[in-house]
């Protein structure tokens, strides 16, 4: 591989194998990136609304008679989801095992 004019190499994908211009070793390329993104938000989604409906019946369990409390309520439940998606996003960016390469053949 000829040395590139910039001065950065062509670094191969971990997870694909594509040579990548501007990629650092062992990072993903912004394809694989944006695959593994999709996975973890959708992973993220679920988990998010499970945890927001398990709030939501507690809620609903414990019933707040003043309006501020109901309106807290609502609030608190909203919050939970954003909250909860944003973390198990993270986490699930970095825990999801890796996916073969659209070009690897799949294991059974």
């Amino acid at each position: 591989m000829p040395p590139s004019l910039s001065g950065s190499p062509e670094v191969p994908c971990v997870q694909c194998g594509r040579r990548v211009r501007g990629l650092g070793w062992a990072e993903l390329c912004p394809e694989c990136t944006a695959r593994r993104k999709r996975r973890a938000n959708r992973l993220a989604r679920r988990i998010s609304l499970a945890a927001t409906v398990l709030m939501a019946g507690w809620i609903a369990l414990r019933r707040p008679s003043d309006p501020t409390g109901q309106l807290y309520a609502l609030v608190g439940v909203v919050a939970v989801y954003i909250i909860v998606q944003r973390i198990a996003s993270r986490l699930a960016m970095e825990f999801l095992p890796r996916e073969p390469a659209p070009s690897e053949p799949r294991e059974s």
